[in-house]
């Protein structure tokens, strides 16, 4: 629940840190004056000739140190924010994590007792229902006897072939619901063979989207290899680029 102090510091502090007429907006418009005309000068040349790449170097070294200082600018600022960030952040740990571990706790101990009572009435359901058939079978077999002592026989082998019945158990408790109270349940996998994973994929078992190439790892490789780079299932990519040295 904010209050207004709260909603005072959220909303004017950043104003006053990067708003307009703070030194660090007005530091930001000296720079975007200066780099202003070397940006619309470059923006003018074609490299077609020897002459003209050399003016486009030169114009990329320029351009090369303006984009140091103006990171270097950036960085300043943002270290200061990260200064006075760091004790918000850690602030903010200190004072939600021991709620969000009760929280955690809490709902470990509902869960834990929950099962155990699920467990505890289903073992009761079992029982009900074993207890249920035991009774049917005797009544079964009572019945064979009284026929058998009547002398009826043959009726009395179909009475002890009969399927045993038993009767539906209701419930008779369920888990009590209490109000603000929400279990469920969460879903997911772990691989726990992955030679057997990809053998799958590859006999067309499992879809191709159920395993990802590491293309971190391939591009690292491919890095270190350069032109002896040679991968299964996988090419070469080379991008020719040109920087600048200020």
């Amino acid at each position: 629940m904010a209050t207004a102090g709260t909603q005072e510091i959220i909303l004017i502090t950043p104003g006053k840190l990067v708003g307009p007429g703070t030194p660090f907006e007005q530091r930001r418009i000296e720079l975007q004056q200066e780099v202003a005309i070397v940006l619309r000068d470059s923006k003018k040349i074609t490299v077609n000739s020897v002459e003209s790449s050399e003016q486009a170097t030169a114009a990329g070294r320029v351009l090369q140190t303006a984009q140091k200082e103006r990171e270097n600018f950036f960085k300043g600022i943002k270290g200061q924010i990260d200064l006075v960030k760091a004790p918000v952040l850690a602030a903010e740990k200190e004072d939600i994590g021991p709620i969000e571990a009760e929280k955690q706790r809490l709902g470990a101990e509902i869960t834990k007792f929950n099962n155990a009572q699920r467990v505890l009435r289903e073992a009761q359901e079992r029982a009900a229902r074993e207890a249920a058939e035991q009774a049917a079978r005797e009544e079964l077999l009572n019945r064979a006897i009284e026929l058998e002592a009547s002398g009826e026989a043959e009726q009395a082998d179909q009475v002890l072939a009969e399927p045993v019945f038993v009767p539906v158990i209701i419930q008779s408790s369920v888990a009590p619901k209490v109000q603000g109270q929400v279990g469920k349940f969460t879903y997911g996998a772990e691989v726990t063979d992955l030679m057997a994973l990809v053998k799958a994929v590859a006999a067309g078992t499992v879809p191709l989207q159920a395993i990802k190439a590491d293309e971190s790892y391939i591009g690292g490789l491919a890095r270190v290899q350069k032109e002896g780079f040679c991968l299964a299932g996988c090419k070469l990519v080379k991008k020719e680029s040109t920087h600048f040295r200020s």
